[in-house]
């Protein structure tokens, strides 16, 4: 079982105020077969008990999807000293449909957040040194790259991945991450041995 981090509550932000945007973009946008540097990632095998579980988040939007959040040990350290991560920092995002009510409404669990249903997908961030020198500025998210696989064989999906640079290249004031603040809180919490 993954180590416990921290979530956000109830509904959370939507993707215009900062939720997981390019999550759901390199999921379930299916444009063209260029994938900008993709096949570097490699899937993470194990994430559910080598990474440590720090944050969900409802997608309240017309995706209807709530998404977990796994960090690797490198970003979960250098997460404490804020932005931008460490080179070998990993997040794995679980991408879920909600489960539906006879309204086709989100169902809510106790927790505040959308019951998962199927997943949808996996995506994948993941900073290594170099990894962003062959990309314009317009694109760059400092050495990050952006990855999706599909659930059943975690296989790549093959898709044009810029969506994702786009989505996050205006938080360069938070190492190009949604979720930065929970995994400061997860790191601190760790830290502190919670």
């Amino acid at each position: 079982m993954a180590r416990q981090g921290v979530s956000t509550g109830g509904a959370g932000p939507s993707c215009a105020t900062g939720a997981l945007c390019a999550a759901a973009v390199c999921i379930l946008l299916p444009v063209g077969a260029a994938h900008a540097g993709a096949d570097h990632i490699v899937y993470p095998e194990g994430y559910q008990n080598d990474f440590t579980y720090y944050n969900t988040v409802n997608l309240a939007d017309e995706r209807k999807q709530v998404v977990k959040m796994f960090a690797n040990d490198v970003a979960l350290q250098s997460a404490k000293d804020g932005a931008p991560l460490d080179s070998g920092s990993v997040i794995v995002m679980e991408i879920y449909k909600a489960a539906l009510d006879a309204n086709e409404q989100p169902v809510l669990g106790a927790d505040g957040f959308f019951v998962p249903a199927e997943m949808a997908g996996i995506a994948v961030m993941e900073t290594r040194s170099g990894w962003g020198e062959d990309y314009p500025e317009e694109w760059r998210n400092d050495e990050w790259e952006f990855a999706a696989f599909k659930p059943d064989d975690h296989s790549l999906v093959e898709r044009d991945y810029q969506p994702c640079f786009a989505c996050h290249k205006p938080l360069a004031e938070s190492g190009y991450l949604f979720s930065l603040k929970a995994l400061e809180a997860a790191s601190a919490k760790q830290a502190s041995g919670g």
